[in-house]
């Protein structure tokens, strides 16, 4: 019976590229989650797949310097499909997202309506700050970073015509109405700064 189960989560596993990550929710179409957990502890013991803490796995991906790491983006989409939650970018990781900064920030954090540890792995840590509903408006549709990033500016430098015309020259006109709706769940002047920067957006 394990041979069974370990051949079909390996068929579910390596049909990604290295770096994948995953969680029990992966395999939920198979069934029995004690053997599931089995087939992955031996599959952790085996080195074919990394775990990064009870629960989250991932493919090792190596290059010429070692292993790398798996990315914040796979960890967050792991994450996100088994809790399903959504989750938005905090702060200047959220402007370094946008590509507004080129400054790496020192902490990566994630807004969330779940209660979730910090993760770390290799060099990186993952913090999560659990807020309202209304501060994750956006999330599902991809615009709420730009609301986190505005927010994390402020009000006197969000409204600085440069800034404002640097986010429009971010935006793709397809997300223009999805911004602007999502806007009406932050604060007055929020929406006013979006209103003005989605009538620049070519």
């Amino acid at each position: 019976m394990l041979s069974k189960y370990t051949t079909k989560v390996k068929e579910i596993i390596f049909n990604h590229k290295a770096g994948w990550v995953f969680t029990h929710v992966d395999f939920s179409s198979l069934g029995n989650l004690p053997t599931i957990e089995r087939v992955l502890s031996r599959m952790v013991a085996s080195g074919e797949i990394k775990r990064i803490r009870r629960g989250i796995y991932y493919i090792p991906e190596y290059s010429r310097w070692g292993e790398v790491p798996p990315s914040q983006s796979n960890i967050i989409k792991a994450l996100s499909r088994a809790m399903d939650t959504d989750f938005v970018p905090d702060g200047a990781n959220a402007l370094y997202q946008l590509g507004l900064t080129q400054q790496v920030p020192m902490k990566q954090v994630y807004l969330t309506d779940k209660q979730i540890a910090t993760i770390s792995i290799g060099k990186t840590s993952i913090e999560f700050k659990k807020v309202s509903p209304k501060k994750l408006s956006g999330a599902k549709s991809g615009v709420s970073v730009y609301l986190s990033a505005l927010e994390y500016l402020g009000k006197e430098e969000a409204l600085q015509e440069d800034v404002k015309s640097r986010v429009a020259d971010t935006i793709d006109k397809s997300i223009v109405n999805k911004l602007e709706e999502a806007s009406e769940f932050r604060a007055s002047w929020i929406r006013e700064v979006v209103k003005d920067i989605t009538k620049r957006v070519a």
